[in-house]
């Protein structure tokens, strides 16, 4: 009967140990996961750390460029008519200055 609750007292505690063992190397795998995620951590907080201010520099460029669309429209809309008329006075000017070159 002493042998048999020896014999169990020896099992259960190779099984504590054993489950000692697994923790152990599972706070070692959990100290390199942390430890990887802090560098992973700092180095995009190297790169990223600017980015708030140079998006609001961007956001505030793009209303600029927002707000003068509609005097671009305009312009573009005068540079055509331009460019048309100088294309008709090409166009219907050449055979008059031809008669007047004969």
């Amino acid at each position: 009967m002493v042998w048999i609750v020896v014999g169990c007292n020896c099992l259960i505690a190779i099984i504590a140990l054993w489950v000692a063992w697994q923790l152990v190397k599972l706070r070692q795998t959990l100290r390199g996961v942390a430890r990887a995620l802090l560098d992973a951590e700092r180095s995009t907080h190297g790169v990223l750390g600017g980015a708030p201010q140079v998006i609001m520099i961007g956001q505030r460029g793009v209303a600029g460029l927002r707000s003068q669309l509609p005097r671009w429209g305009r312009q573009q809309r005068n540079v055509r008519l331009f460019l048309t008329l100088i294309s008709w006075i090409s166009r219907y000017s050449t055979p008059w200055l031809r008669q007047r070159r004969r």
